[in-house]
């Protein structure tokens, strides 16, 4: 609530063990990337929601709209989480853990907790009731659009137990390559899916990459030829044939937030970046309840029009809750922050 040429020089036992780094100062662009993935995050949800209220229509380009955001923009925020790994574990393995259990595990069971009390107290308003049975399982795999929270807190775990590159890089092209091999759960096949880009941004911090979307005109026919085929032949959005044109959202991603990082809409995207965490968890709240008012009092509104207004109430008030969360100093107990301003583990 979020994620790579991607360039990288070679660091000698870079593939093997996550070194040492040092320091480095927070790279704008990547803000200004979060911000825009955000955004999309928001507008989608929004798009989604309709369409699963069998309000959408047909006819128009958002499925495909979709479809290709979907490829890349989740992809973003895994390898964005994985980059900054390497120096939080710098700080050892205990505070490290600490770490991931308070800003990512923690805010998952809890607002999974929240939303579904509130889904079934509005019951009758929701599109997709969840049942109260099995409520133990949101310590494992939270509810709803916190899977997301649930599969980086795995991939935190998982180099917390070993930080060889080497061996997770291969679980995750495996993981991934199973996905097209055996059917599984929606959950399972996130996991095997987004693994790949996370441990992607580990490698590229640990060789020192910036990030920058080198190449961003061949990823850019990459990305097209991936969404062509993918959407036209009904390619499943976790299928292994769709992570290179993952790989080549990503780019064009961070090669647009590097051009526009030190203009004003750059800036006001970065500011959205850092607060992605928030947005992310507390969107759906305003966008179901706006979503519920229009269809009564428009409904015969266009679907643009609809998405936009949905999508602007599900930022804006995300951001004022944030706003007086923070100024209760409520951010840590929510899991929405550390006490003060702070970007998202993800998003």
């Amino acid at each position: 609530m979020s994620g790579p040429a991607i360039e990288a020089s070679s660091a000698q036992g870079a593939a093997d063990t996550v070194q040492s780094a040092p320091e480095r100062p927070r790279l704008a662009h990547l803000d200004v990337g979060r911000g825009i993935a955000i955004l999309l995050v928001v507008i989608f949800h929004a798009y989604r929601g309709f369409l699963n209220a069998g309000t959408a229509g047909a006819g128009s380009l958002w499925p495909l709209l979709d479809y290709s955001v979907y490829i890349f923009h989740m992809a973003f925020f895994f390898v964005a989480s994985g980059y900054w790994v390497p120096r939080a574990l710098k700080k050892g393995r205990t505070a490290y853990l600490w770490d991931k259990l308070a800003t990512t595990w923690w805010p998952a069971v809890l607002w999974s907790l929240i939303y579904i009390l509130i889904n079934n107290v509005m019951a009758s308003y929701v599109n997709k009731p969840v049942p109260m049975d099995g409520l133990w399982r949101i310590l494992f795999f939270p509810a709803m659009h916190f899977w997301f929270l649930g599969a980086l807190f795995l991939f935190f775990l998982c180099m917390a137990v070993t930080r060889n590159i080497s061996f997770w890089l291969l679980t995750a092209v495996v993981a991934c390559g199973l996905v097209d091999v055996f059917p599984m759960r929606e959950t399972f096949a996130r996991y095997c899916h987004f693994g790949i880009f996370f441990i992607a941004g580990v490698i590229l911090s640990t060789n020192r990459s910036q990030m920058t979307g080198k190449g961003w005109p061949i990823a850019l026919i990459v990305l097209g030829a991936t969404i062509w085929l993918g959407f036209e032949k009904g390619v499943s959005l976790y299928s292994g044939w769709l992570v290179p044109g993952g790989f080549a959202g990503i780019i064009v991603l961070l090669a647009l937030a590097r051009s526009i990082a030190g203009h004003g809409v750059g800036r006001m995207l970065g500011w959205v970046g850092q607060r992605s965490m928030p947005i992310y968890v507390l969107h759906i709240l305003p966008m179901s309840a706006s979503r519920v008012v229009l269809n009564r009092v428009a409904p015969d509104l266009n679907l643009d029009m609809r998405i936009l207004i949905v999508s602007a109430s599900g930022l804006v008030f995300s951001l004022i809750g944030y706003a007086i969360v923070a100024r209760l100093n409520l951010l840590a107990i929510t899991g929405l922050g550390k006490g003060g301003l702070r970007s998202a583990p993800a998003t």
